[in-house]
């Protein structure tokens, strides 16, 4: 499989569920989960992108640990999706107007914790390497993204 398929794979799962299990690392190395709204915008292919409070755990995580992995599985659970890369946080006024047109209607319980619209930065995610698994006939793809 090309990273192309792979990168089709992750945006096909992400538009028909909605959401993404994010994995960070605390100062101590334990693993945060946390289920997450994401996106993936068109001309950025090798990207995933949510939203969070500055202030938030999982922020201060990205910016003392980049590392992260990201889970996507279809709806009838036959296909799963791991995504390994680096994170950072994201300000930009125009990125941040472009993921809140994508993921906005999707995040009503992020503003029922964040009431403030302003006060959010962009999770940038490039992927480093994605695996697929497929359980119903116990097949394992893995690819890195250049």
């Amino acid at each position: 499989m090309e990273s192309a398929e792979f990168i089709g794979k992750i945006e096909r799962l992400i538009s028909a569920s909605k959401v993404g299990l994010l994995t960070t690392v605390d100062a101590e190395g334990y693993p945060h989960n946390r289920w997450m709204t994401p996106t993936m915008i068109k001309d950025r292919p090798n990207f995933i992108y949510a939203i969070t409070a500055p202030n938030s755990r999982k922020a201060e995580q990205i910016r003392n640990h980049s590392q992260v992995e990201w889970t996507f599985q279809s709806t009838v659970l036959n296909e799963v999706i791991s995504v390994k890369g680096r994170a950072v946080l994201v300000g930009d006024p125009e990125l941040k107007s472009e993921v809140m047109e994508a993921i906005g209607p999707h995040l009503q319980i992020f503003w029922k914790v964040n009431e403030d619209s302003r006060n959010v930065v962009v999770i940038e995610t490039e992927i480093e390497a994605v695996s697929c698994f497929y359980p119903m006939k116990n097949e394992r793809f893995y690819r890195e993204v250049k």
